[in-house]
């Protein structure tokens, strides 16, 4: 077991707004490693491609061959893959930076793939949270994303999230006590502040054999030096999923296709957006307390809301 924690960012509201800054103009490079998966009544099917110029077999299906061409269904109006729902340049800020002393603030996306827009034309965006205090990761949902078909609109479980990353940042291993659940625990009382109702019996930590659920485990930090600015996103994620029948008509109508692609950024400039029109926060299922930027990794996630 393993932990990744982050590091000299502050947490409890004590961070100043410069601290928490991550706004500016960003660069998006999709790694293009795509993860497709086909969820037919809980019977998972995965499957791998490299770019959309494939077709993925999922294999056997109710007895029907079941492939996607990756290029069509991409270029289909009513479909928004991976980085058609995100896109290659973004402009972002925390429109309530200064407003509170909070680690989970508002943030908002702006498409600026097209900075130069049309007399009355505004640049689509998207809001959700990011979290300070779990360094600097956000997350986006997707969900109601498309045309007018409605087999083709994103479900809700779509999103797009990462980590903003700073100026020397880098990361440090040590060995650190945690129960198997990933808790912080004593190695001589198990689980820290145990409760006194029952005596800490039920939350000590305990195992079957009266052994204690404690053990030194490497926890990996990521340390940011004072002052860092930010300089990119990383560990960036895109997870779009549509209705079975999106892909594959009527016979996979109740199934569910997700597909996964990861991306990272680059800082080019200070936040500059063409014209917009913010957009509510939306969250996908789980938000923040899923661990879905992540994993799960640290404690899953931020503990806060809105």
């Amino acid at each position: 077991m393993a932990a990744v924690l982050g590091a000299s960012c502050g947490g409890g509201g004590n961070s100043t707004p410069e601290e928490r800054d991550v706004s500016g103009n960003y660069a998006l490079t999709y790694d293009d490693q795509l993860k497709l998966r086909l969820d037919v009544g809980g019977a998972v099917r995965e499957v791998t491609a490299q770019g959309y110029g494939n077709i993925v077999d999922f294999g056997t299906i109710n007895g029907q061959p079941t492939r996607l061409d990756l290029t069509s269904f991409c270029a289909r109006p009513e479909v928004q893959c991976p980085s058609e729902s995100f896109w290659s340049k973004v402009a972002v800020t925390q429109p309530d930076l200064r407003a509170n002393r909070l680690d989970l603030q508002k943030l908002v996306v702006v498409d600026d793939t097209n900075h130069r827009l049309d007399a009355g034309v505004r640049a689509a965006s998207l809001s959700g949270l990011i979290d300070h205090s779990q360094e600097d990761r956000f997350l986006l949902g997707l969900g109601a994303q498309a045309g007018a078909n409605q087999a083709c609109i994103a479900l809700s479980l779509s999103l797009a999230g990462g980590r903003f990353s700073r100026v020397g940042e880098h990361q440090e291993t040590s060995m650190e006590p945690r129960t198997q659940a990933g808790r912080v625990c004593s190695l001589d009382a198990g689980v820290v502040d145990a409760g006194s109702g029952d005596g800490g019996a039920a939350d000590a930590g305990l195992l079957p054999d009266g052994g204690i659920d404690c053990t030194l485990v490497p926890v990996t930090r990521i340390v940011v030096p004072p002052g860092a600015a930010v300089d990119g996103i990383k560990e960036g994620k895109v997870f779009v999923g549509w209705a079975g029948g999106c892909a594959f008509g009527p016979i996979l109508a109740g199934a569910v296709l997700t597909l996964e692609t990861g991306y990272v950024g680059t800082r080019t400039g200070a936040y500059d957006p063409p014209p917009f029109t913010p957009a509510p926060v939306v969250l996908p299922d789980g938000g923040l307390d899923g661990g879905a930027t992540d994993g799960g990794a640290a404690d899953g996630g931020a503990d806060g809301g809105p």
